[in-house]
């Protein structure tokens, strides 16, 4: 969808108010810790209208999705959403939870055991950029603030069609004239194919956690997988799930009860020193395992090399196992590629003289020849009449008529000095 950013009045109004949320609101008997709707002030949506995923963004860090694999249930409580459903991006700093509007989400919230919260405020959203491709995914851009703590937040959702999962980079930028220590959450109440039970799930080579489908064996699956390596994490029931997030820390811990009302979230701890800011990148898949989880090549050190020259590369992924094959592209030879585990290889890059300047994709292909996953520019080669080592090389300044003329009396002084000294 390419509509232009939509505000209301009314829906201004309520985002730059702080909207504080009390654990003792009345639960409704169909699913405990369901809150008590604020009508009217429900967040502006923008729908990333992909395939086979429908990925609404609300202009508070919130989400829901829809899988056209399991047509019209959406993959988060409340499935009956029409606008977002009770996941999303959370923040604790200097005592006070920041997090989405649950409250006010038309279809109503089960976030009660949240406890006190503060809504984000002066939201914006952009309008759904990108055509779907590996090149150009469909985007939606989310900027908040966090109340009165100087912190502003900056989301990128990021979709390409065919994938079962999406992408999100969240982004705190501190604004204050001190340093602060913050915890990053990503959560939710995850609805499994259209059923509110399932089994808590953790993959621990990728720091993956959610949970699956109640069937032996499982066929269906939602996960949040860190791209940015994880602090902590947690999966169990929604309502214990939530509870962790209002205390500030994620148990590490899974739930051992089978076939609950489950969630997961993920945790991640930085601190942010004054004008300074720091990013989190996350993906969510919803049914299959994605292939990224089972070969996935993530980033290559160092990541460039000059024309001409031998680099000692480090790769770094997911899956790794002897066999396995990198391509780097036209003019660079690997050799001496070694597994060192399941998420490390080491090689040699032989970069021509000729090679083309530029970034380059890295190819790999995992030991059975059945997965294959590019890393979007994760090398760039460099031209061989670069820098120096040390810093860029600067001219010297032209001398004039005059500083010549200085220069020449100066030589004829330490001249004279130096001959009386020996004589």
């Amino acid at each position: 969808m390419h509509a232009s950013r939509i505000r209301s009045a009314i829906a201004s109004l309520t985002a730059s108010a702080v909207l504080t949320l009390s654990a003792a609101a009345p639960a409704l008997a169909e699913k405990p810790g369901t809150v008590t709707t604020i009508r009217g002030a429900g967040p502006v949506v923008q729908a990333i209208n992909g395939a086979p995923l429908t990925i609404r963004v609300g202009d508070e860090h919130s989400y829901q999705i829809i899988n056209a694999d399991i047509p019209g249930v959406g993959q988060i409580y409340p499935s009956s959403s029409s606008g977002t459903a009770d996941m999303g991006w959370m923040v604790r700093t200097g005592g006070v939870l920041y997090a989405p509007a649950y409250s006010t989400h038309p279809s109503g919230s089960a976030t009660g055991s949240l406890g006190a919260y503060t809504a984000y405020s002066g939201r914006t959203i952009s309008a759904v950029t990108g055509t779907g491709t590996a090149a150009d995914p469909f985007r939606v851009v989310v900027e908040n603030q966090l109340g009165t703590s100087g912190l502003s937040s900056r989301e990128t959702v990021r979709y390409v069609n065919g994938d079962n999962y999406f992408s999100k980079s969240f982004t705190l930028t501190n604004n204050s004239a001190a340093s602060q220590d913050v915890s990053i959450f990503l959560g939710g109440d995850i609805y499994l194919a259209g059923d509110d039970s399932g089994v808590p799930y953790r993959q621990s080579a990728s720091g993956s956690v959610g949970g699956s489908d109640c069937g032996t064996p499982a066929s269906y699956y939602i996960l949040y997988i860190p791209q940015t390596p994880a602090n902590a994490w947690t999966g169990s029931g929604y309502g214990n799930v939530w509870s962790q997030i209002a205390g500030g820390t994620l148990s590490n811990t899974l739930s051992t009860t089978s076939c609950i009302d489950n969630g997961a979230a993920l945790q991640w701890n930085r601190t942010i020193p004054a004008g300074g800011s720091t990013t989190v990148e996350a993906l969510t898949s919803f049914g299959d395992i994605p292939s990224i989880l089972l070969f996935d090549v993530v980033s290559v050190t160092p990541d460039n090399g000059a024309q001409g020259s031998t680099v000692n590369v480090t790769i770094s992924g997911l899956g790794f196992a002897p066999g396995m094959q990198l391509n780097f592209g036209s003019g660079i030879t690997l050799s001496n590629l070694v597994v060192v585990n399941d998420t490390t290889a080491t090689a040699t890059l032989t970069i021509a003289p000729s090679a083309t300047v530029g970034p380059r994709d890295v190819v790999g292909t995992n030991d059975t020849a059945t997965l294959t996953d590019t890393l979007v520019a994760g090398f760039r080669v460099t031209s061989s009449g670069g820098p120096l080592p040390g810093g860029p090389v600067r001219p010297v300044p032209a001398v004039d008529g005059s500083g010549l003329v200085l220069l020449v009396v100066g030589m004829l002084l330490v001249g004279l000095v130096a001959a009386r000294r020996y004589s």
